[in-house]
């Protein structure tokens, strides 16, 4: 248990991948959606439609990637559909039809989800026995840190090469941060290699935590699961609020600045959140931990409710950055905490599934609340709500789950 172990290597491998399916072909899709839409003489959402069609193929590919994993080689399933993703991602710089952009955009989804947040938190509780909310929070929060820096380079490249060409540079950019993965030799599960995990105390632990042939399954559709999907849903919904900071500081007649800063703080926040919630959940447990970013999104919302000015909107933003802290990290840990690694593998890729969905909806639904209600306010106080109702069912789900 040193930190020569060979899993803090293969984490290496899979920040790269974080940033590659989250951080380069989620955080950085924001910069495209104003030019490309001007030029192809679109409605911005429409053209903004092609990530909710990403965002529902990658969960719909979670679905059965871990059945995949159990048929296809790993390191050929991560060829394949990393090769997809490039080409898809670099063909979007010659697409002149929207129907092309959502046509690759279903390709790439699809491709991206067989590497995305469902493998990489699978690997990691195969790799890591210890230090495993710590590992997760620091492969996911590569996405948000490298959407951040990525982000004012693809403007810039959009400024002074143009769109098209922007898109063949994330492409590469995509690809680079896949290469660790592809190269560095390593398997799903360090007994494939006769290794132990990181932490691997002794043989009982072979059954009781790794190993993902136990004798007996506690997996059933159950109302433990169906909270749990709640939870998930019920929170991910807040995560999309992020991508219209810009607008709702146009309503408060806030400068355009502004409403950038805000979603730079969001950004902070999902960053910060993805670190200490694995952190947290390695000191105090994954429910705690939870609770812990549930406080400071309540505390954010609020801030964004009754601020009007700078001085508490952007704490606000920073605040609501824990939604992504909750949703990307928490949910995974929770799972872990309430089914074990055995069962983890068949009850995430639904959660996760549900999950991603609700965000993918979430992103127009906010969006048409505030044309029926010229108002941002609504879906703050719909937070709030949903808040209350995803506490009450990770509650009952840890309640039943360890029952």
């Amino acid at each position: 248990m040193t930190s020569g172990h060979k899993a803090w290597k293969v984490l290496v491998t899979l920040c790269g991948l974080s940033a590659a399916t989250i951080g380069v072909s989620i955080n950085t899709s924001g910069v495209f959606y104003g030019v490309v839409s001007e030029a192809l003489g679109i409605y911005r959402g429409s053209f903004a439609f092609h990530m909710t069609i990403f965002s529902i193929v990658t969960a719909i590919a979670g679905l059965f990637v871990i059945k995949l994993l159990e048929k296809v080689p790993f390191k050929l399933l991560m060829w394949v559909s990393i090769a997809v993703g490039f080409a898809s991602t670099a063909l979007m710089g010659m697409a002149t039809q929207l129907w092309q952009f959502y046509l690759l955009s279903f390709l790439r989804g699809f491709s991206t989800g067989m590497f995305s947040i469902m493998t990489l938190t699978y690997i990691i509780n195969f790799w890591f026995n210890e230090k495993n909310g710590l590992a997760t929070s620091i492969t996911l929060s590569f996405s948000g840190i490298i959407g951040a820096l990525i982000s004012p380079i693809l403007a810039k490249v959009i400024q002074s090469q143009g769109w098209q060409f922007a898109f063949l540079v994330q492409a590469l950019i995509f690809l680079t941060f896949c290469l660790p993965a592809l190269l560095f030799p390593f398997k799903l599960d360090p007994r494939q290699e006769g290794l132990t995990a990181y932490g691997f105390k002794g043989k009982e632990e072979v059954v009781d935590e790794l190993t993902d042939i136990e004798p007996t399954s506690n997996f059933k559709i159950n109302s433990t699961l169906i909270a749990m999907i709640i939870f998930g849903v019920s929170l991910s919904f807040i995560t999309s609020m992020a991508q219209h900071f810009p607008g709702f500081a146009e309503t408060l007649n806030l400068d355009v600045t502004v409403g950038a800063s805000l979603l730079s703080m969001a950004m902070l926040g999902n960053i910060l959140s993805k670190l200490a919630v694995g952190f947290l959940s390695d000191k105090i447990g994954a429910i705690k931990a939870n609770f812990v970013l549930i406080f400071a999104l309540t505390l954010g919302i609020l801030l964004l409710i009754i601020g009007k000015t700078p001085s508490l909107l952007m704490p606000g933003a920073f605040l609501l950055g824990a939604s992504f802290g909750i949703l990307a990290v928490a949910t995974p840990l929770i799972t872990r905490h309430i089914y074990g690694v055995n069962d983890y593998g068949k009850t995430y890729p639904l959660i996760g599934f549900a999950s991603n969905l609700g965000a993918a909806i979430a992103f127009s639904a906010i969006g048409f609340i505030y044309d029926f209600t010229k108002s941002y306010y609504p879906s703050l106080f719909i937070f709030l709500a949903l808040i209350a109702i995803g506490s009450l069912a990770v509650i009952y789900a840890n309640k039943k789950g360890k029952a």
